[in-house]
């Protein structure tokens, strides 16, 4: 009896009708929305159509869960994003259940409903990516761990494994729960006490079970998306060192977590730091998973640069952290309330602008990206068709990713319906593929013979020039986003494709225009 009473109190009543009001809420935005998808959508999206176990810059889940949605909900926009806001219920609920256990009912429900009410997951429900689906499985290891140094029973040790094994077929920046757990096991002596007895062996060993085939495809394909991954550091640019960098990396997380959170969370870890009876078990536990993302990141944004996300696990532990330190204080009930208050307006405010005020949005760049790709693939679609008298083109060639993706998804009905539009080409600016286009389709000489090109970087049209033996430019083309801004494109017409050598004569061609 007490059980059950417990499962129906009010603090989880009232998270439970928070989560299904703001999930069923963010699925009917989404179909409000206005803008198409954006291009790593769009990218996302033409992976599904054929699982595998990796992809040329991400491992596989994102691909398999909108394989799943639009399997069932057809291939429309809303349908392609359906698992963020499911995502972001899972790891709603998690979160409740670990602030449940480490602080009580309402710690819980006011952890969850804080998670929801996250300015960035206000954003990150509009969109599919990979910090959707990595933040639910990091939410569930989280609470596995906790439950885990609590009770020792060996099927949390299972939960775990298989969080952490799907956690890093969503994103590679699930391994930093191995740092972070090493870290919790440092600072609690528990957490020692919990790995041993074979359950850190379960945990691992079905880690790796599930992981083994993502690393096999990378051993397959030259550790693509290992290489990628790497690569977005971009620890070999000339301007290392940049205090810019790593304010904005810093301060902008206040952006995702709310100015209040944001700020009262350095002073929870003063006042903790300062506590004469010390840290307790939770401050420990959250911390460690708090602190290593956090200072690695802030290394690499001060070395090179990083993007706010690249710290998203960050939040779930941040999110209890605030919950529970705040309930225990005096009047800290006023500062949840406070934060909740102010990141629910935020988020209205930003939803309310991307999905009844489109002219708005567009003067947001990021948001201008997603705009009019319908129309653009129409206009392409226009002069990609047989003309009477004329050759057909033999292939249409991009030279930028996002207009190859974006063509693949917008062209999927034309293509179904077995319309003669040309196969879409990536032009190879260097000797080898350094994206997903690139890799999977780059432009091949037996499909040059008359060519159609699509310039959306017109800076390269010298070079895409002399690529081809007969080279011309047709026409320049405007499509307007809204708010007086438009995307140009360039049209050109190639003939007798045999690309150029990428040579150091190439090399130095390319410095010259970049500097």
């Amino acid at each position: 009896m007490p059980s059950i009473r417990a499962a129906f109190d009010r603090a989880t009543l009232a998270f439970f009708g928070v989560l299904l009001v703001l999930t069923a809420a963010r699925i009917f935005s989404l179909q409000l929305n206005p803008f198409g998808l954006y291009f790593d959508e769009a990218q996302y999206w033409t992976w599904s159509r054929a699982f595998d176990w990796g992809y040329f810059t991400k491992p596989p889940l994102i691909a398999w869960v909108i394989g799943a949605t639009t399997a069932v909900f057809g291939d429309a926009e809303w349908a392609v994003r359906l698992g963020a806001p499911l995502a972001h219920a899972i790891a709603g609920t998690s979160i409740f259940l670990l602030g449940r256990h480490m602080y009580g009912a309402a710690a819980g429900a006011w952890a969850g409903i804080g998670y929801l009410t996250l300015p960035g997951i206000f954003f990150s429900s509009f969109i599919i990516s990979t910090d959707a689906l990595l933040l639910p499985l990091w939410s569930i290891a989280l609470l596995a761990t906790w439950r885990l140094m609590t009770t020792r029973a060996g099927a949390w040790a299972v939960v775990l494994g298989l969080a952490v094994g799907l956690g890093v077929l969503a994103k590679y920046a699930m391994l930093y729960f191995v740092l972070c757990t090493a870290m919790a096991a440092w600072l609690l002596p528990p957490m020692r006490e919990a790995l041993k007895g074979g359950r850190a062996i379960i945990a691992s060993v079905i880690a790796i079970a599930v992981v083994t085939p993502n690393i096999i495809w990378n051993v397959n394909n030259g550790f693509a998306t290992a290489r990628h991954t790497i690569d977005n550091g971009r620890f070999g640019a000339a301007d290392l060192f940049n205090l810019d960098e790593l304010s904005e990396f810093v301060f902008g997380q206040a952006s995702v977590l709310g100015p209040v959170m944001f700020i009262l969370l350095f002073v929870i870890g003063w006042v903790a730091w300062r506590r004469s009876s010390g840290l307790t078990d939770q401050d420990k536990f959250l911390i460690s998973y708090i602190l290593p993302p956090f200072l690695f990141v802030s290394a690499i944004a001060f070395i090179s640069r990083a993007n706010v996300n690249w710290v998203a696990v960050a939040y779930p532990a941040a999110v209890v952290w605030f919950t529970g330190s705040m309930l225990a204080a005096a009047k800290g009930r006023r500062w949840v309330w406070a934060s909740f208050l102010v990141n629910s307006a935020i988020g209205l405010a930003a939803a309310y602008v991307l999905t009844a005020m489109p002219e708005t949005a567009t003067r947001f760049k990021g948001v201008r990206t997603a705009i009019a790709w319908e129309e653009t693939a129409e206009l392409i679609a226009e002069r990609a068709r047989p003309q009477p008298g004329e050759a057909p083109f033999t292939a249409i060639l991009v030279d930028d990713r996002t207009a190859y993706f974006e063509l693949a998804y917008y062209w999927r009905e034309e293509r179904r319906a077995g319309e003669p539009l040309p196969p879409v080409r990536m032009w190879l600016l260097y000797g080898e593929a350094h994206n997903s286009a690139e890799a999977s389709d780059p432009m091949r000489p037996e499909e040059g013979g008359r060519v159609l090109v699509v310039h959306m970087r017109p800076d390269y049209i010298p070079y895409i020039a002399g690529d081809f033996t007969v080279f011309r430019s047709v026409e320049h083309v405007s499509v307007p986003l809204g708010g007086g801004r438009t995307r140009e494109l360039e049209f050109s017409v190639g003939e007798g494709f045999a690309p150029a050598p990428r040579d150091e004569v190439f090399e130095q061609r390319l410095r010259d225009l970049r500097d």
